[in-house]
């Protein structure tokens, strides 16, 4: 593996913490797909060949690809609102304009974009820069859009904002070499991109809250609901039974999550909190690392007792077999 590079964004519930932890469960592959990218944390952290990186938010996808397109545009572009715009007057104004052109509350295309105009891309690089801005600007890393108003986060207040340039031009290095596929989808259309055994999924959707007071479920405006999840273990049983993908998930310790997640297998870790705005309420939460249960036989989804696979058949299935009067001499 590669040295663990910091992310370029503030994000919450980003895994950079548990990065470690996490590394120990990740299996080697020809490609990671993230149907969830978040701020991108395990992208940097790890060394596959290939990567095909989702999220429904077509702001942060935005930014992405126009950073590895064009990272010193970006780059120069946000520099000149990280050096002269931050006060929280100039959060507010950069906030309001960011509102006043937001593209769409929801990406379903698969990522498909406008003509490429020269304006039309100088608009996509100026939005980069300012969605930058705002993340490194706003409250605690939080992405939070409204039906109205809009991106909603309240300024910071930070004495000193750190501009990530090292950070970004290691991110669009990277996308570059692994030829980084980048696309605005929801989870469903993302795990369409799989391909076969060798590739690796790894999803760290919104978290089920721990209390009814404790929610981070939101996801570029919409609710993830426990249904949501119930879809996605399916979408992931799915894939790994036809293709064989691999799959490891990251989620909350409770017992909707441990009810939902079922055929994974769950690895307990403790992780700081640094998103609520008590103090005192940031202290250890418990998480899951799940680890898809795959029949030792075949590699795919049973737990090890896939009906299919005559190594791990077992007497029991045989006896099965047997009693129901089975003549190997109809399978010819």
């Amino acid at each position: 593996m590669n040295t663990i590079v910091r992310p370029f964004l503030k994000w919450a519930g980003g895994k950079s913490r548990v990065m470690p932890e996490l590394l120990q469960h990740l299996p080697a592959g020809g490609c990671l797909t993230e149907p969830f990218v978040g701020g991108a944390s395990v992208f940097m952290a790890t060394d596959y060949p290939r990567y095909v990186l989702g999220d429904i938010n077509i702001d942060l996808i935005n930014l992405y690809r126009e950073l590895t397109r064009y990272p010193d545009l970006v780059i120069d572009t946000a520099g000149e609102l990280f050096k002269n715009r931050n006060s929280r007057q100039d959060y507010l104004e950069i906030r309001a304009e960011f509102n006043r052109h937001l593209t769409q509350t929801t990406c379903t295309g698969g990522g498909r974009r406008a003509g490429r105009t020269v304006t039309a891309e100088l608009s996509r690089i100026v939005r980069a820069a300012q969605f930058l801005y705002l993340n490194r600007h706003g409250y605690n890393g939080l992405c939070r859009y409204s039906r109205k108003t809009g991106f909603n986060v309240p300024f910071g207040s930070f004495k000193k904002v750190y501009f990530p340039e090292e950070e970004m031009r290691l991110f669009a290095e990277k996308a570059r070499d692994t030829k980084a596929i980048f696309i605005c989808a929801p989870f469903q259309r993302t795990l369409k991109l799989v391909t076969g055994s060798s590739d690796v999924i790894y999803c760290d959707p919104p978290y089920l809250p721990v209390s009814d007071t404790a929610s981070f479920s939101e996801y570029f405006g919409e609710t993830f609901t426990a249904e949501h999840h119930r879809q996605l273990v399916s979408a992931l049983l799915d894939v790994n039974t036809r293709l064989g993908a691999q799959v490891v998930i990251s989620n909350s310790d409770t017992p909707e999550t441990r009810e939902i997640y079922q055929p994974f297998r769950l690895h307990e870790i403790s992780v700081r909190r640094s998103v609520s705005a008590d103090v005192t309420n940031r202290g250890e939460a418990s998480e899951v690392i799940g680890v898809l249960r795959v029949c030792e036989g075949c590699g795919r989804a049973g737990g090890g007792h896939c009906p299919d696979c005559g190594p791990v058949m077992g007497n029991a299935t045989c006896n099965t077999m047997i009693a129901g009067s089975f003549d190997d001499r109809n399978i010819f």
